[in-house]
């Protein structure tokens, strides 16, 4: 290759859709907008970016990319010969074709792989030349130098050549020469070049060697590096691989999904999932705004208190996922007083099913905390593959249909090959838990993909149901999910026994008497259970509020620091003689009135302690409500799994750095002006006037000569002859 060539002579020739595709591709190149195409394609060459971009690359793409940089200067007939036909071995190049387009990604086989064909290297070849890692020129290309650096000296295990390069059959020679022992030792670093020898300076000849490793020296078929290091040279290691460049063949496609199954039963599972997972996490908020969990010195909550929030909720890894789920959707927080439930559960409380279920699956994407490894410790630092781990399960999951069987094994297989430089087998045992994980939410059921998955609109979450069923036993069963204001009435008016869509609720006089302390009267209780009720009301339920409506409010406290009216003189001379009467300050105002030194909630928790059954007044002498639940304080972040920030628009971007003028390298401006002439193709060209100014026409040029190209303008404008030094920028248009 003459070398002319470069990537910023290339991405200066880029039209506006080719800039656009390149900066798409590579969103790091856009964000923040490039002032120049020098500064674009300074930002291009650098490693960090070009890592970037090499990240990206699939198995098959980054094998290619690995070949071209171990073979250099190479043209596709070329490369083709070192990845296609060496790999096929025997079969030719039409069989392999035909087994890699048979290879669908639902074929029916799981793990099913085949040889790639022409066609898939070209369109891998045609993505690098996209990504701008690959420069073309005539019928070759080479890889950016950032590309090399990153991939190291060695790609495809390949040493560079000798000094003096052997041509294979000089090589053939020299192996005969020194005889089948040497080959063991050359095999050891066929597909790893360097190795240990002690003083591998040595001088050595075939007439002096007495070891194997001394024949290869001898031979030149192994070289010093150091005194402790040799390699294999590049032609010694191809002749031994018989011009393989790779040991094992990767496929151009994922292993393959099987066969789906009808989808209807497993949505129909995974709907029944979903919303077991909204009823558990109203559960856990229920439950969180009850006990109040201590917040650890470390920022997490208290174990003891975990647990118990999370007795009627789930268990093991479970109930910790909905703990870690509800703190990244931000519908619990901790402040000085513990763990709350936030301003955003209550909005949560009162939205839709499915609107619910989305912030559920959001929050999980956003969870810090390594899948598998969940625990009390809510807001410890946790790896940033996490959420990485979780999304690329997502993104798996998408490429298969509804219905589709999912094994966690082919899914970290897909993945594995989606990423061949990242940890992915490493990280197996977290991939798995991320699995189990979908499992929660829905996303797969009956061990098959849902349609969940991808579902944009309602899927045919249930309508909200307006009554329950009132049971003699004193619970009260919902038949499915009950509307905001009647799921928190419920909430108040009785205990939960059980979670899940159908959750069961039992009236205690504990719960009915928090009802009345919170402002409800008997009679706004017996009317809510008519209304509300889908059967009439058990006798039971109305003996126990009854009962509980007789004993509440015989005794009422008022502020002064508080007031005790008290209807019984006999329980006002017992609450006199109490133990309780000095640590509160009471004494006698009135037959039936006492004063407290104590405020109202604390002589109200000393006189229910006694087992009485006060009731709140104001300083009016009303019954007042129970005042607002506590919410825990915290800023407002937008959501959970937001994206850190807008991103350029990569066709706007494209569109202003083609309006700025961009040549200053003649050889390559002479190169498309020779194949426009050629091809008769139009040029947006932009070139400096005799008068200085900077002026842009769509042009066809019909000779080039003497420094100088005789156009045509598009639209019968007239013929122009344009000095050559002058144009700043000439790019191919649609014709």
């Amino acid at each position: 290759m003459s070398g002319t060539i470069t990537l910023a002579s290339v991405i200066r020739g880029m039209d506006t859709d080719a800039m656009t595709q390149l900066l798409s591709l590579r969103p790091d190149l856009a964000s923040p907008p490039p002032r120049s195409l020098a500064e674009m394609a300074e930002r291009a060459s650098t490693q960090a970016s070009v890592r970037a971009a090499l990240d990206g690359l699939d198995s098959w793409q980054y094998r290619v990319v690995l070949a071209i940089a171990a073979l250099g200067d190479v043209s596709r007939d070329d490369l083709a010969g070192h990845l296609l036909d060496a790999a096929s071995g025997d079969r030719t190049t039409a069989t392999a074709e035909q087994t890699s387009e048979g290879a669908g990604e639902h074929s029916g086989t799981p793990h099913s792989v085949g040889l790639p064909s022409r066609r898939d290297l070209d369109e891998a070849v045609d993505h690098l030349e996209e990504l701008a890692l690959v420069l073309p020129e005539e019928d070759q290309f080479h890889l950016v130098s950032a590309a090399a650096s990153v991939l190291g000296p060695s790609p495809a295990g390949l040493a560079p050549e000798s000094g003096q390069p052997l041509t294979a059959a000089e090589v053939a020679e020299r192996l005969d020469a020194a005889g089948p022992t040497v080959l063991p030792v050359l095999h050891r670093l066929m597909w790893s070049p360097s190795g240990h020898v002690p003083h591998a300076r040595r001088a050595v000849s075939p007439e002096t060697a007495t070891s194997p490793i001394d024949l290869a020296l001898a031979h030149r078929l192994l070289h010093p590096v150091d005194d402790e290091t040799v390699v294999l040279p590049r032609e010694v290691s191809l002749v031994l691989r018989k011009g393989r460049l790779f040991q094992n063949p990767v496929s151009a496609r994922p292993p393959a999904w099987p066969s789906p199954h009808p989808a209807a039963r497993t949505d129909s599972a995974a709907l029944g999932t979903a919303l077991e997972a909204i009823s558990s996490m109203s559960a856990l908020l229920e439950a969180v705004e009850t006990i109040t969990p201590a917040r650890l010195a470390s920022g997490g909550m208290a174990k003891r208190d975990a647990t118990r929030a999370l007795a009627r909720v789930a268990h093991g890894d479970t109930g910790w996922w909905y703990l870690t789920v509800a703190v990244s959707a931000n519908l619990i927080a901790a402040d000085s007083r513990g763990w709350l439930p936030t301003t955003t559960a209550d909005k949560w409380r009162q939205d839709e099913l499915w609107t619910q279920w989305q912030v559920l699956r959001d929050a999980w994407l956003a969870i810090p905390q390594t899948p598998g490894e969940l625990s009390n410790t809510l807001d410890a630092p946790a790896p940033a593959t996490a959420r990485a781990w979780r999304q690329q399960v997502l993104n798996e999951l998408r490429t298969a249909e509804p219905g589709t069987p999912v094994d966690p094994e082919l899914v970290i297989a897909r993945i594995a090959w989606r990423h061949p430089v990242w940890p992915v087998l490493e990280a197996a045992p977290v991939l798995r838990a991320t699995t189990e994980e979908c499992q929660v939410l829905g996303l797969t059921a009956l061990g098959a993909r849902s349609g969940l998955v991808d579902a944009t609109e309602d899927p045919g979450m249930p309508q909200r149901q307006e009554s329950v069923i009132l049971q003699s036993d004193l619970t009260a069963v919902a038949p499915g999910p009950l509307t905001p204001g009647l799921a928190a009435d419920l909430a108040l008016l009785a205990d939960r026994e059980s979670t899940g869509v159908a959750g069961v609720r039992r009236f205690t006089r504990t719960s009915l008497r928090r009802a009345l302390d919170a402002g409800w009267s008997g009679d706004q209780v017996r009317e809510w259970w008519r209304l509300h009720s889908m059967s009439e009301v058990p006798q039971g339920l109305l003996v126990l509020l009854d009962d509980v409506v007789r004993d509440h409010g015989r005794v009422s406290v008022a502020a002064t620091g508080s007031v005790l009216e008290v209807d019984d003189p006999s329980l006002m001379e017992t609450l006199l003689r109490s133990s309780a009467a000095e640590g509160l300050g009471l004494r006698r105002l009135a037959p039936t009135v006492l004063a407290a030194q104590a405020d109202p909630d604390v002589v109200l928790a000393a006189l229910r302690d006694m087992g009485l059954s006060p009731v709140a007044r104001d300083a009016h002498g009303d019954i007042f409500n129970a005042p607002a639940p506590a919410r825990a304080r915290t800023a407002d972040h937008g959501g959970p799994g937001l994206p850190p920030g807008p991103r350029s628009d990569p066709k706007a971007v494209a569109e202003s750095l083609a309006s700025l003028p961009t040549f200053n390298d003649s050889r390559h401006l002479l190169a498309i002006l020779h194949r426009a002439q050629a091809d008769g193709t139009w040029l947006k060209t932009t070139w400096v006037r005799d008068d200085g100014t900077t002026t842009s026409e769509t042009l066809k040029v019909m000779a080039l000569a003497k420094g100088a190209m005789r156009c045509v303008r598009r639209g019968g404008g007239g013929i122009v002859i344009i000095p050559v030094p002058r144009v700043s920028a000439a790019r191919a248009v649609a014709q």
